[in-house]
């Protein structure tokens, strides 16, 4: 495996699937998830999914809700979370309630958000209590900034690749420092499967353009050695 913490010189291609809508690109990915979860219970009896948070992820997690799964033994947790209370605006654990949890599907969900605690603190429970999750994760799915981030690893912020490879969470500084708690690199790099679900043509561009870049995407995709696919759609 390539070095999470070195900078990546070349890399192969994602696998790129274009659809000709955002609802179609969710649907296609629902259905590719729900089928790594079956198997993953059949296989295991449990099932790990990391989700993200932020717009264009919103339907596919509706859609995914509305799936008859074995939802007690799927344990849900984020790929990174802003540190702020499960009732604010920005908080993706509350994307995920009013999305994926919708219809009470009884999934084991696993939050990063720590009341009464700041997050640089905070990441050492999480840490201890994500022992309890299924590793490696399942299933990660990802969304993608413009500038090229992914869960809460951020251009020039060497937080999430830093750890030692067992580290499976870190602190991390968002825009204009708002602090945060993501899945590492290395975490994402030894999940079964990842896919990323992206939305517009800047992103597409950002997307063919970091090959042998620094961009986070990049050096995600690099250490999974291109084992990575992309759902695409304007």
């Amino acid at each position: 495996m390539i070095p999470l913490s070195s900078r990546p010189a070349a890399q192969p291609a994602p696998s790129l699937r274009h659809f000709v809508s955002h609802q179609q690109a969710c649907s296609a990915l629902v259905a590719q998830v729900a089928a790594d979860l079956d198997l993953a219970v059949a296989r295991r009896g449990v099932a790990s999914l990391a989700v993200p948070g932020g717009t264009t992820p919103a339907e596919f997690l509706l859609l995914l809700g509305y799936r008859d799964l074995a939802w007690p033994a799927i344990q849900v947790t984020l790929t990174d979370e802003r540190w702020v209370p499960p009732t604010h605006e920005r908080s993706n654990a509350a994307l995920v309630s009013r999305t994926l949890g919708r219809n009470g599907r009884p999934y084991r969900w696993f939050p990063l958000w720590r009341a009464g605690s700041i997050a640089d603190a905070a990441v050492r429970d999480v840490e201890r209590e994500s022992s309890g999750l299924a590793w490696p994760l399942d299933v990660v799915v990802l969304g993608m900034g413009d500038d090229g981030h992914v869960a809460s690893l951020f251009p020039g912020d060497e937080a999430g690749f830093a750890p030692p490879a067992t580290s499976r969470f870190a602190a991390v500084s968002g825009p204009d420092n708002e602090p945060r708690i993501s899945l590492t690199a290395s975490a994402i790099a030894q999940a079964r499967s990842v896919y990323v679900l992206i939305r517009g043509g800047d992103k597409r561009a950002v997307l063919r353009a970091a090959s042998g870049s620094d961009l986070p995407i990049a050096r995600v995709l690099a250490s999974r050695h291109g084992e990575l696919v992309v759902y695409a759609s304007p």
